[in-house]
């Protein structure tokens, strides 16, 4: 081992910044908050190169007098706490006292600020960390800081910096997630001298969404807004309609403050049952109003990482929340696509409508909700039957136009549904008059054996004979007159595609595979009658918009849409 030297100061704080400052977002986020703390209610951010060159952050906040500027380029020296009991009570968005002088150990600094009761203002400039200037200067209530050259001195972390557009983007970001949660905040992004962001203050968070997103993004949002025992929770879920490719676009707060936590995502997502295609994620932006003491804000020390008390709990409540939230709206898409989208690069013009075509109009209590959702649902059952499309698609006539229904995802929802009614507990085994001897692959019979427990639970009898050969005695009544042996290696199969471990998540998918091996295809013949009997089935489900899968089993098609088809308008 080489002999142990002690760092210097100057290295020490150099490295502790790689930790709080990685990029040049990280520089905004927290010059953001900071000016968030301080009350401030209008927020201007000026980069230069991606911030590379230089980024300035200016508010209208409280300010800070000549000794409080002293103080706040020390390592740990804060205004938001003085012991670590404050942490249970703590409302603010800083805390640890390491923001600035981590920005300012790898960048040159300029801050400019002055509180409401003094005279003049104070100006410091730091370079490396190292105070070079204080002055009373002439300067607006408020704070304004100033970053230029950043990694300038540890050029290994400047190395690792993307492309000026890249960095651009993950500034914007952190523009974008603070305006969310802080409507009431005027928030502004320049770069090179061009605004590229303005986004006023507004008086909610949707409001927001609208100027970040758009309206046709903000017409799709679904209102989720729920008080709990130990939290409550608000903000807004995307209808199934509006998916991405990723979570990038979950936005999580907790206490207003944006974190990353994978309790809250999962619980949005979850939310979403079976509305959502795999592989597809909402827009959702909700913030998690909790007593501070329930949680841990000090895991790291870019404080956008969190630890609930309850975590499981906490994404069970969510998760219901937002599924309430979803099945009180009419979910039946029109004919714009999120690939329309992609390709445009916005959303087409739609009506935010019901099976009729009504709106839905202001605040309403959760009885009147359950009763509107009833309502919309029961008007599948009385909807006309024009004809059956390619024996695939049920044509149909509405109050305000035309729908067409999916015949196998219509089917498949009402058969899965039935499914997790009658299958709280075990599914039912129908015996075999006649036992089978079953030969398995050795992956196969591993696989088997793996999933004993699942497989009794689902219905299947089977007896293990040594090795690859078993005995099976009973299968699913749901498959009623099967070829058993094809049926077992058909879930076998299945069960090798399923990457979870959860014995209920399994069960999950194999109930999912059941309704779907139960269904009718397309191609399969209807008679106009058994497509009138399958509609009002269709209608008497929980979730009569998309099949387990997330696939739509409805679109609907407006008449005014209709008559511009025709040139009518």
């Amino acid at each position: 081992m080489g002999r142990i030297n002690v760092l210097s100061e100057k290295t020490v704080n150099q490295i502790a910044a790689g930790e709080v400052i990685e990029r040049p977002a990280s520089v905004v986020k927290e010059l953001i908050e900071n000016s968030l703390d301080a009350g401030a209610d209008e927020i201007s951010v000026d980069v230069e190169e991606g911030g590379q060159k230089r980024i300035k952050v200016k508010d209208n906040g409280c300010g800070m007098t000549r000794e409080e500027v002293k103080l706040a380029f020390q390592k740990h020296a804060t205004s938001k706490i003085e012991d670590i009991e404050d942490l249970d009570d703590l409302s603010s968005l800083g805390f640890r006292g390491e923001a600035l002088p981590s920005i300012a150990a790898v960048s040159k600094v300029t801050a400019l600020t002055k509180s409401e009761d003094q005279l003049e203002g104070t100006k410091i400039v730091l370079d490396g960390g190292d105070v070079e200037k204080i002055e009373e200067t002439g300067c607006a209530v408020g704070t304004s800081i100033e970053v230029k050259d950043l990694f300038y001195n540890t050029p290994a972390r400047k190395k690792y910096l993307k492309k000026k557009n890249t960095e651009l983007a993950h500034i914007s970001e952190v523009v974008t997630r603070n305006a969310i949660a802080n409507p009431e905040v005027e928030f502004s992004l320049t770069h090179n001298e061009n605004e590229l962001t303005f986004i006023p203050k507004s008086r909610s968070m949707l409001e927001n969404i609208k100027s970040i997103y758009g309206k046709e993004v903000a017409k799709k949002m679904i209102e989720v807004e729920k008080e709990l025992e130990d939290f409550s929770l608000k903000g807004y879920v995307s209808k199934p309609e509006i998916t991405r490719s990723n979570r990038k676009h979950i936005f999580t707060y907790v206490n207003s403050r944006y974190v990353k936590n994978n309790v809250l995502k999962n619980g949005i997502v979850d939310g979403f049952e079976t509305l959502l295609k795999k592989g597809r994620y909402p827009l959702a932006f909700l913030d998690i109003d909790i007593d501070p003491a329930k949680i841990d804000v000090n895991v790291h020390p870019t404080k956008t990482k969190i630890r609930f008390l309850e975590a499981e709990k906490v994404r069970e409540r969510i998760a219901e929340a937002v599924n309430d939230s979803l099945l009180k709206k009419d979910l039946i898409p029109d004919r714009s696509t999120e690939s329309e989208v992609e390709r445009s690069g916005e959303i087409s013009e739609e009506r935010d409508r019901t099976i009729d075509g009504e709106k839905s109009k202001g605040e309403q209590t959760k009885l009147e909700m359950d009763e509107k959702r009833e309502i919309e649902k029961s008007k599948l059952s009385h909807m006309s039957v024009l004809g059956i499309l390619k024996d695939s698609y049920i044509v149909v006539e509405t109050p305000s136009g035309m729908a067409i229904v999916d015949q196998h995802a219509a089917h498949e929802r009402i058969n899965y549904e039935n499914l997790k009614d009658k299958l709280e507990d075990d599914i039912d085994s129908q015996k075999l008059v006649s036992p089978k001897t079953v030969e398995l692959k050795p992956k196969e019979a591993a696989l088997l054996r793996a999933n004993e427990e699942l497989l009794e639970r689902l219905g299947f009898d089977i007896d293990y004979f040594g090795k690859t050969t078993f005995r099976l005695r009973g299968v699913p009544v749901i498959f009623g007159e099967v070829q058993e042996k094809e049926i077992l290696h058909s879930v076998l199969d299945e069960l090798s595609e399923w990457k979870s471990n959860s014995l209920e998540e399994r069960r999950e998918e194999m109930i999912k595979y059941m309704a779907c091996h139960d269904s009718v295809t397309a191609g399969d013949k209807l008679s106009i009658t058994s497509a009138k009997e399958l509609l009002e089935r269709l209608g008497k489900v929980e979730n009569p918009y998309t099949c387990p899968h997330g696939r739509p089993t409805i679109v609907s098609f407006a008449e005014k849409e209709i008559e511009k088809w025709f040139k009518r308008t």
